[in-house]
């Protein structure tokens, strides 16, 4: 019997870790905030994180896709009123951005602000 407790309390111990892991920011840049301003290219919006990529036009005129790895889960962005339809392809969006440290190129997505002015930080 206590063979199969400390076999349960080991696989209950290591499943924590992992979800732990899975869930920590420590990735990414989190001092760092940049701004976008553009159209969405695509999104999925799903569950747990959802991931967009933005269409942007740099100082120099040049188009360039913001990559958003990772950002606020769909149902905490629904319930604050950020609705797939207001991020669909297409959709102009005012962003903030944190970086991920191994790739400065890809971002978590801190702030999405709509065209109709909803908007969700976190």
């Amino acid at each position: 019997m206590r063979h199969g407790r400390l076999m349960l309390l080991t696989t209950l111990w290591l499943w924590a870790v992992g979800a732990w892991a899975h869930h920590s920011f420590a990735i990414f840049d989190f001092e760092t905030k940049i701004e976008f301003e553009g159209v969405v290219d695509s999104v999925k919006f799903r569950n747990p994180h959802i991931e967009m990529t933005l269409k942007v036009t740099d100082v120099d005129g040049r188009e360039k896709i913001v990559h958003f790895i990772e950002g606020a889960p769909a149902n905490m962005l629904v319930r604050n009123g950020i609705t797939p339809e207001k991020v669909k392809p297409g959709s102009r969006l005012q962003t903030v951005g944190s970086p991920l440290l191994e790739n400065p190129e890809k971002f978590f997505l801190r702030t999405i602000r709509t065209e109709d002015g909803t908007v969700y930080s976190n």
